[in-house]
């Protein structure tokens, strides 16, 4: 068995930056990431490294997000029909709004870690540096057909708080 850690974080000491890593949303990312930040409460700023991360959990990249955020949408979800459709909002219960905040992303960054830094950056809560992302917005079933085959169906897609689509688009960072 390999066991890998979903976050990864360290203290640039000179700076007094802490460096948030990512690998992948699993269940543990908002409490991983909150620990990190608990354990340097004096942090001059952070950096939430989500490069190459293939996304993951729809509810830690919200969770994560909303530890950021203090209010309004983070993420929508908007389908065919009226029950697909759904908004994550965030909450002002523990928000970090004081503390600088830079996301690093690339084109191996997706699904989640673009809602994430897609979110951050339409509340103008961190500014985005790397390359444009994959482009992966999209919200998928897998539907049985028998007892060894189904089928993978996109039922909606993800939105920005902006309303910007992900689906094929990606996130463009502030700076490239």
């Amino acid at each position: 068995i390999i066991k890998i850690d979903s976050v990864y974080s360290k203290t640039i000491e000179k700076e007094n930056i802490l460096y948030v890593r990512v690998i992948n949303f699993d269940k543990n990312v908002v409490k991983k990431t909150k620990e990190a930040i608990s354990k340097n409460r004096e942090a001059k700023g952070i950096i939430l490294d989500l490069r190459n991360n293939p996304g993951g959990l729809l509810n830690q990249a919200v969770g994560l997000t909303d530890l950021f955020v203090e209010k309004g949408a983070i993420v929508s979800q908007k389908g065919r029909y009226e029950d697909q459709n759904s908004v994550y909002t965030a909450t002002k219960v523990g928000t970090i709004s004081d503390t600088p905040l830079v996301v690093l992303i690339n084109g191996g960054s997706a699904s989640a870690s673009e809602i994430v830094s897609g979110a951050l950056q339409d509340h103008k809560r961190a500014v985005l540096v790397g390359e444009k992302t994959f482009g992966k917005g999209s919200v998928q079933v897998i539907l049985p057909v028998d007892q060894e085959e189904a089928l993978r169906l996109t039922i909606a897609r993800y939105y920005l708080p902006s309303g910007r689509t992900i689906q094929a688009v990606g996130v463009t960072p502030d700076i490239t």
